[in-house]
């Protein structure tokens, strides 16, 4: 099916000097899924079901291209499925050669052997002349080592969780392996994470992760942060002591195939495919796999004042789905600008009701204690209750607080409760990950031990100001309406000390959440 279902537009402080756009391509994809994963295949049955896979792949493709795209984005695990072992994984490894050969293998296919999905790939992205983003699985022989500890596997080889790209001849330009896996017993973490990119003549630099990176360093945002020189010929007009303003920040496009598992009320796939577009200020092409058993839906095309999305919703159809959007092409950023999204938000002082208000270890006056304290995403928050028509409200856990001011414009109190919770801390279910978070929460019941449950409906509506003081400038804003529909936040800020403001007016539905999600990349080693 070929729909955009929604597009959204905002603007946020300043706009970007856009000198030209691409149309890009995401497919949501319903995998054919092999039914005993745990049983090996033989390399003739593991093909022959991956071509039923990719069989859709192209035909999504040919769509796709018949709209004017020039990338096109597959998910994670879309050609082959998941929950194998290592061992049942092996009659759908191949081996990707590196990049550096330049290698077409929809022209040379007999170059490197058992690399019929690789072929495919390649033939379908020269066919439809589009930029193609796939994933698949990748065996690489380890390195001839003596050493002990060597991080080589005992069967003498690496199994990857890998992307590759191919360019709108076949040519395989780009190849990446998934760095923080999530419970991936048939793959192996690479020994070092890799920042690969690859290069396009119409929109310039992309950046490739997969799924749980999102929520990592490394490779994420060390991509989007990493600095690097400009081109020789710009060195050759400026003193040497003047080159240190040609630095600029890394990619402003990244590429990401998933296989996410919603997680309300904090982790939805299109919200927090959203909130990195906007707090890490680039543009993400987020491709994920519809699956209903395992809460698998939602995908985009996002920029810092776009979003075009998709989400299944309990009984729709199980089925693919193609987004296509016209983007933007986002350039980089010059070090000296105040944060990676100073280009985005407003890095002045905030305009706040808060002005003043301090850190809680230096507070005379502290916030009332919490009316209650429950579990949010399997983390421990502490929240208040919101049970005025308007007012100002905080809440601290620990040292970090969070402040909001709300007026109800629809609320019915005597079927909907809403908390403010703050949580300070390292997750620590299905990974490890440091976080300072703030957000506004529809209960789930009327009793705050129903507080940060699930919810995705909701029909209270309100205009609130949302502050916090973070020790990170990493922090990830989103708001969710009812019915799994994004909001752009009317306005966001950010200061130099940390403080970040979001306001929000006259949510389009009820409110389900506003979130700003902190991560606090340097305590995750801690």
């Amino acid at each position: 099916m070929l729909l955009v279902i929604f597009t959204l537009y905002f603007f946020l402080g300043q706009t970007e000097q856009v000198l030209d756009s691409y149309i890009a391509a995401v497919y949501e994809h319903t995998v054919i899924l092999n039914p005993e994963p745990r049983t090996p295949l033989s390399r003739h049955d593991a093909l022959r079901h991956m071509q039923r896979n990719l069989d859709v792949y192209e035909e999504q493709a040919a769509l796709a291209a018949q709209q004017g795209a020039q990338i096109i984005v597959y998910p994670e695990d879309g050609i082959h499925g998941f929950n194998y072992t290592r061992s049942s994984i092996s009659g759908y490894l191949e081996t990707i050669p590196d990049p550096e050969e330049r290698w077409n293998p929809c022209m040379e296919p007999g170059r490197f052997n058992n690399t019929e999905v690789l072929q495919r790939l390649s033939c379908v992205a020269r066919r439809y002349h589009l930029y193609l983003v796939a994933n698949m699985a990748d065996l690489q022989p380890c390195p001839l080592k003596t050493d002990p500890s060597s991080s080589c596997p005992s069967d003498g080889h690496w199994q990857f969780n890998t992307n590759v790209v191919f360019n709108s001849e076949g040519l395989l330009v780009a190849r990446y392996h998934k760095h923080n896996l999530y419970f991936e017993e048939a793959f192996d973490q690479p020994p070092q994470a890799e920042i690969a990119t690859f290069d396009t003549p119409f929109a310039g630099t992309f950046g490739l992760i997969v799924c749980f990176d999102i929520l990592f360093r490394d490779p994420t945002v060390t991509l989007v942060e990493q600095v690097e020189q400009t081109h020789q010929p710009f060195q050759c007009c400026i003193p040497s002591e003047l080159l240190f303003l040609l630095l600029f920040q890394g990619v402003r496009q990244l590429v990401f195939p998933t296989a996410w598992m919603n997680q309300l009320p904090l982790l939805d796939s299109i919200q927090f495919q959203q909130a990195f577009s906007l707090g890490a200020n680039v543009s993400l092409l987020a491709a994920n796999i519809r699956n209903d058993r395992l809460i698998m839906t939602g995908s985009g095309i996002y920029t810092p004042f776009s979003s075009t999305y998709h989400h299944a919703r309990r009984g729709d159809p199980e089925e693919g789905r193609l987004l296509l959007a016209r983007v933007p092409v986002l350039h980089p950023q010059w070090v000296g600008q105040d944060s990676p999204t100073a280009d985005s938000v407003d890095t002045t002082e905030p305009t706040s009701p808060y002005s003043g208000v301090c850190h809680r270890e230096s507070c005379a006056d502290l916030p009332p204690p919490p009316d209650a304290a429950a579990v949010m995403m399997y983390d421990p928050f502490q929240f208040a209750l919101l049970n005025e028509t308007r007012g100002k409200l905080s809440v601290c856990d620990d040292a970090f607080c969070c402040h909001l001011q709300y007026e109800w414009i629809a609320h019915d109190k005597r079927s909907e409760l809403y908390a403010l919770g703050a949580f300070a801390g390292t997750h620590v279910v299905n990974g490890h990950y440091a976080l300072q978070v703030c957000a506004v929460v529809r209960c789930a019941a009327l009793e705050a031990s129903s507080c940060g449950q699930e919810v995705e409906e909701a029909e209270s509506k309100m205009d609130f100001l949302l502050e916090a003081t973070f020790d990170t400038r990493h922090v990830y804003p989103s708001v969710l309406a009812s019915r799994l529909v994004l909001e752009h936040p009317e306005k966001l800020e950010k200061a130099p000390d940390g403080r970040v403001v979001m306001k929000h007016s006259s949510v389009s539905g009820g409110l389900v959440t506003a979130c700003l999600y902190g991560r606090m990349y340097h305590l995750d080693q801690e």
